[in-house]
């Protein structure tokens, strides 16, 4: 459990350098949400952070299965969608179930 901890903490901070890039490329002038990664019993909640840090505007990105890595799109702020949108262990670490909003629709 605790490696898969870590490789679900570096999805997220994958997930923090893409929607940096995002941000210093379409909104120079605005500052990035933080990525911030919440563990529950069965699923690792990944969290976009309006304010910093600071508290405020704060919404659901996605989660991830925390015993198998599988990724999931938010249906609230509590529990994830149905289908599995990819995996963290996939060969792009997960990044092509990923955009600067949010995880993926199913295709």
């Amino acid at each position: 459990m605790a490696q898969l901890k870590e490789e679900i903490e570096e999805f997220a901070s994958r997930v923090q350098e893409m929607i940096n890039k995002h941000y210093a490329s379409q909104f120079p002038n605005l500052t990035a949400p933080l990525v911030l990664v919440k563990f529950g019993r069965k699923y690792a909640k990944i969290i976009k952070d309006g304010n910093s840090g600071r508290g405020g505007q704060t919404s659901v990105y996605g989660f991830v299965d925390a015993h198998t890595g599988d990724i999931y799109k938010a249906a609230t702020w509590a529990a994830p969608a149905k289908h599995i949108r990819g995996s963290i262990f996939d060969g792009d670490g997960g990044m092509s179930s990923c955009t600067p909003y949010g995880i993926v629709y199913l295709r």
